[in-house]
């Protein structure tokens, strides 16, 4: 039988890839004060050996991770939790989490979560993340304290019908193999329409990341900097430096590796690999991007270009921009696709983004598993100036329909 092809969003491909689990809560948000339950892991959760209350750890399933709650070291308090990693051979975002639900009060503030990080051995990239969503079936799942798959099927909505929306996204990559003890902070607009607040403390690699002293507050929200025309936006667009400034969208496929290449590269010192991962239950986009959160986007012209190089690639690879709008994700016009054998060759698309625009992502990737190699390199996201919607009064473009439940 063949591989489905997933040609989903980066939304629907979220969700195939995260894990949403954690204790529910209600808190509402105030300024100032911390919003998560058992911030600093002192409370343990009761008839669990291990394990604090309110916090939930990534299901892999496998041998090589492991979690813990560590009472020798530690930021403040009598704990920390902990994950050790031995093997990345199948690449999974192993990560702590807890999840809130907010309402209106959440609404058009900001949210600044920050936590205390500690590195022993680490060899590839720990992070933490802050993420918004729309997602009625884990509101429910909370309310009703069933899990998600039972909430869903309550709810009476399809397997391709989830209305989950992805609104807000700020992850903080680190990748220094030793520290002592740093506080690090990521912090997001909260659009209208969230109801689920995520945050997630996790390691991309190998060795052990430690996290305590945990804090999630409110605030009012930051005015969004200015957009200058003609400016590369995107942060390290030659991958020259550490990667971190880079999202990595990996399906958990073995052999998969999406990594920075220093034998190849378009001009500079490095570009981007993708390969690997000969197999798999389906095929889903791999690669790289980076989500601008600035509403000031909104009602500009942009331009997304990037070097592309093939080696014997036996599957399609482009380039993708999405806007986020509270009516689903507005999609650039489709690209040229590339595979086979080709040597580097600018690509680019031109997109207006549409009013209330609150993220822009910039995707470059391909389908996976396949054979094969790619390569990126020079990546671009610059505004040209206005859409061109605005000059000749024609309607902006606009999202595929939600499912309506």
């Amino acid at each position: 039988m063949l591989p489905i092809r997933w040609r989903g969003t980066p939304t629907c491909l979220a969700l195939l890839l995260l894990c949403l689990g954690a204790s529910p809560s209600g808190a509402a948000v105030a300024a100032g004060r911390n919003l998560l339950p058992n911030p600093g892991f002192e409370t343990a959760l009761p008839g669990h050996p291990w394990m604090p209350a309110s916090w939930d750890t990534f299901p892999s399933g496998l041998p090589t991770v492991f979690f813990g709650r560590d009472s020798s070291l530690f930021h403040g308090g009598q704990y920390a939790v902990s994950i050790a990693n031995l093997s990345t051979s199948i690449p999974m975002f192993h990560n702590w989490s807890q999840t809130l639900l907010v309402g209106r009060e959440a609404w058009g503030k900001d949210l600044a979560f920050s936590v205390w990080t500690r590195s022993n051995g680490l060899q590839g990239r720990a992070y933490i993340l802050l993420q918004a969503y729309r997602d009625t079936i884990t509101k429910m799942s909370r309310i009703w304290k069933v899990e998600r798959l039972a909430a869903k099927e309550r709810l009476g909505i399809g397997p391709l019908d989830d209305p989950l929306l992805s609104l807000g996204w700020d992850r903080r990559y680190f990748s220094e193999n030793e520290t002592e003890w740093v506080k690090r902070e990521v912090r997001i607009f909260v659009p209208p329409s969230t109801n689920i607040i995520i945050v997630r403390c996790g390691i991309f690699g190998t060795g052990q990341v430690l996290f305590d002293d945990a804090s999630l507050v409110s605030a009012p929200a930051a005015p969004s900097p200015p957009v200058p025309l003609h400016t590369n936006l995107l942060a390290d667009p030659g991958f020259e430096g550490s990667g971190n400034d880079w999202e990595y969208s990996m399906a958990p496929y073995e052999g998969l590796l999406v990594e920075r290449d220093t034998t190849v590269a378009h001009s500079g010192l490095a570009s981007i690999r993708m390969e690997g991962g000969l197999s798999g239950p389906v095929s889903v986009r791999t690669g790289v991007c980076q989500l601008i959160t600035n509403r000031n986007l909104s009602g500009k012209r942009l331009r997304l270009s990037g070097w592309i190089k093939c080696d014997s690639l036996q599957t399609d690879a482009w380039i993708a921009a999405y806007c986020t709008t509270l009516g689903g994700d507005v999609r650039a016009p489709t690209p040229i696709v590339f595979g086979g054998n080709k040597d580097w060759t600018l690509t680019s698309v031109d997109l207006d983004v549409p009013p209330a625009t609150y993220m822009v992502s910039a995707w470059f990737l391909y389908s996976a598993p396949a054979t094969g190699r790619l390569f990126f390199d020079d990546c671009s996201l610059e505004v040209l100036g206005p859409a061109s919607y605005l000059e000749t009064g024609e309607a902006p473009p606009k999202a595929p329909p939600l499912p309506t439940r």
